[in-house]
């Protein structure tokens, strides 16, 4: 018996539109799938990205992503010898540092949007 697999990146699922084409692929498997005979089974796994994909999402360096996981404020996992961060941890970490820049420049904003009074 084969599997097959089809495998849907997150950010093509939060594309909008009438039928995105991660819609008609899936509805194609399923069709295909059933026509075959086979079960389909749909699961999630938590997708991974090496410190230099981290660093791209994040706009940082790589080097700062590796000082930041061996200082414990980026959590990692050892897939053998490397370093793997979870999506959702890359997630976490652009969230807060986006809330931080917000804080940092806030009153500066407003001082430019309402003048000093």
């Amino acid at each position: 018996m084969s599997t097959s697999v089809l495998t849907l990146e997150p950010e093509v699922l939060l594309q909008s539109g009438e039928q995105s084409p991660w819609e008609g692929a899936l509805i194609a498997f399923v069709r295909e799938a059933g026509q075959s005979g086979h079960t389909v089974v749909v699961s999630t796994e938590t997708k991974f990205f090496s410190p230099e994909e981290a660093a791209q999402r994040l706009m940082i360096s790589r080097s700062t992503v590796c000082r930041r996981i061996a200082d414990g404020e980026i959590k990692a996992v050892k897939v053998g010898n490397r370093h793997r961060i979870p999506y959702t941890e890359i997630q976490r970490v652009w969230r807060e540092s986006m809330a931080a820049m917000t804080k940092a420049v806030a009153s500066d904003i407003e001082a430019e949007l309402f003048g000093d009074e």
